[in-house]
């Protein structure tokens, strides 16, 4: 079997800022926008299935990975980066965004009026239900003392809505000092996130044909947000991500893969 083409390269957004990514494969362009506690890395088995029919853009959201920061952020700055990755990636591009990643996606078909292909998996947004739930505040307390475990145990309980016991075993886990890592950069995220509250009228102006991936055992927070998606969009389809929850791409990529490729090969 082939090896799949990987290249490293970098974009720079309407601020100056440098985005990193990684491209994989040959054919049409998919560019897929990773979520709030998550680096384009996590992406990469599900880019290298991809790649066998698709060149698959993933990259780093700015503030982490291989995209450096900027001192002024703003969820615009996001859509921005969007943008430049898709400037990239040329004519014909699709696009895939996951949790955070598809509140981008959503900003984007608002804001750009693109008329391509759009996948959004769970994609977080506060239309239905302020994502902090009022605890941004404590949120924020906890990060400037340092303590950033309690601020993660904290966005996964009370933010996200993940059970205490399942939390735990995570916390005792050797990965979730990597995903403390990331719960500054959330706190900046939920913010823009509670913001992000697009009604009916701001999305009639999306010309994208567009679909909503989620996860049969996902949590009741992310329901509510897809929830939000579905009611304003119009013409979009929903697709169940069997056995899955917010998850399925480092989880089950070759069903996710599966669901993408089937959404990407219908007729606008």
């Amino acid at each position: 079997m082939e090896l799949t083409k990987i290249i490293k390269g970098s974009v720079v957004s309407k601020d100056g800022t440098k985005i990193g990514y990684t491209k994989f494969g040959n054919g049409p362009a998919i560019v897929i926008t990773h979520g709030s506690y998550s680096v384009q890395q996590d992406w990469f088995a599900l880019a290298e299935q991809l790649a066998v029919t698709n060149t698959v853009f993933t990259y780093d959201r700015r503030g982490r990975g291989e995209s450096i920061d900027n001192t002024e952020y703003s969820f615009d700055k996001e859509v921005d980066d969007l943008t430049a990755m898709i400037n990239l990636a040329g004519t014909g591009t699709s696009l895939l965004g996951h949790s955070f990643g598809g509140g981008v996606v959503l900003a984007y078909l608002i804001r750009e009026g693109f008329t391509g292909k759009a996948i959004m998996y769970e994609p977080i947004n506060s239309i239905l239900r302020q994502l902090s739930g009022g605890h941004y505040e404590e949120l924020k307390t906890l990060i400037t003392k340092g303590d950033l475990d309690a601020a993660t145990f904290l966005t996964q309980t009370k933010v996200v809505g993940l059970p205490v016991d399942g939390v735990e075993m995570f916390r005792r886990s050797p990965y979730w000092f990597t995903f403390i890592k990331l719960t500054p950069v959330f706190l900046r995220e939920m913010d823009a996130l509670d913001k992000l509250r697009p009604k009916e009228i701001d999305a009639k102006k999306i010309k994208a044909k567009t679909w909503l991936l989620l996860g049969t055992e996902t949590w009741d927070v992310i329901r509510i947000a897809s929830a939000g998606v579905v009611s304003i969009v119009s013409g979009i389809t929903l697709y169940p991500v069997i056995g899955q929850h917010h998850l399925a791409h480092t989880e089950n990529p070759a069903l996710l893969k599966d669901l993408i490729l089937r959404c990407l090969s219908e007729k606008q």
